[in-house]
């Protein structure tokens, strides 16, 4: 596994947490989750924040008085915080200077912040990391640490540690939940958009089913015809036309599904007798078509309309 970036600002540290998170989406998905989640996505984070500032009114926007609606990450990057690496869709890592007054630097760099070293100053660093786990599925772990310069800054900081920790765990498992809630809403999104190809495929194949059973299933030819004719034109029209990136796991899933159907309606309709064993053949086939369209809009665990199933935990 490739190394972190927040290795390169922060490699050693007093204090740290971390949290990890299973998102079922694309990396791509989740990554832009990260950059473009809101305070108001995040649950209680505003009362939390208040709790550990209190105030009436604030001068400026900063972490602890973050608009509702505007990016969380691009408000920390306007108060104080420096982006230190943006690695899509691996990993991004920001950070900035506590326990002293920040130090005057014009157009302050990543280089800069790796090279401080000033007494009575504690380096702070957090990253958001990306690892795809396979089946559609990201584990997104974020981590903080925090090096205190010198044993002042460090007893400093200590105290201070104390008091937000526990609070600060709770808001970052909090915006963890908030990406995978924004990322796997994308994914809904995707298989919404999808369906624009499936649903004349899913009429004719229910069509199919339904005079297959009626006694002697007489218009059982047709309606076979039109399925394949439908999931013909649906696999073409998917394959050349442009998919989102978040998009990729469920377009291939429908892929799947469009192939099991023609490749099993061509099979039936080109034996000149069917005996029951074939008709069994072809619920078959359908019935696996059915499980890779339902995991277009599920976890590989399950079936149906369900969302997947869903875990955090702290590492």
């Amino acid at each position: 596994m490739r190394h972190a970036r927040l290795d390169e600002f922060v490699p050693a540290c007093q204090f740290r947490e971390v949290h990890a998170i299973r998102i079922h989406a694309t990396a791509d998905a989740v990554f832009r989750a990260v950059k473009s989640v809101t305070a108001r996505e995040i649950r209680y984070f505003r009362l939390l924040t208040w709790l550990r500032s209190p105030r009436l009114t604030r001068a400026r926007e900063d972490i602890p008085a973050a608009p509702a609606d505007k990016p969380l990450l691009d408000v920390a990057l306007r108060s104080g915080f420096l982006m230190l690496a943006e690695d899509p869709p691996r990993e991004i890592v920001f950070g900035t200077l506590l326990c002293g007054r920040l130090p005057r630097i014009s157009r302050p760099a990543p280089q800069d912040f790796r090279e401080f070293a000033r007494p009575g100053f504690c380096k702070t660093a957090m990253n958001f990391r990306l690892r795809e786990e396979g089946g559609g599925w990201v584990r997104l772990t974020t981590e903080t640490r925090v090096y205190a310069l010198d044993a002042s800054a460090r007893k400093r900081f200590a105290v201070y540690w104390r008091v937000i920790s526990p609070g600060s765990a709770f808001i970052r498992k909090m915006w963890l939940d908030a990406v995978r809630r924004r990322a796997e809403d994308a994914c809904m999104t995707c298989s919404d958009a999808l369906e624009v190809f499936t649903r004349p495929v899913d009429l004719a194949l229910r069509d199919f089913e339904s005079v297959a059973a009626a006694p002697g299933g007489k218009e059982s030819v047709p309606a076979a015809e039109s399925v394949l004719a439908e999931a013909r034109l649906a696999r073409e029209k998917l394959e050349t036309g442009a998919t989102d990136p978040a998009c990729v796991v469920s377009r291939r899933e429908v892929l799947i599904f469009l192939n099991h159907l023609t490749l099993g309606f061509q099979a039936w309709l080109s034996l000149g007798s069917r005996s029951p064993k074939d008709s069994d053949d072809l619920g078959s086939i359908i019935r696996r078509a059915r499980a890779h369209r339902a995991r277009a809009i599920t976890s590989p665990e399950g079936e149906g309309t369900s969302r997947p199933r869903r875990g955090s935990e702290k590492a």
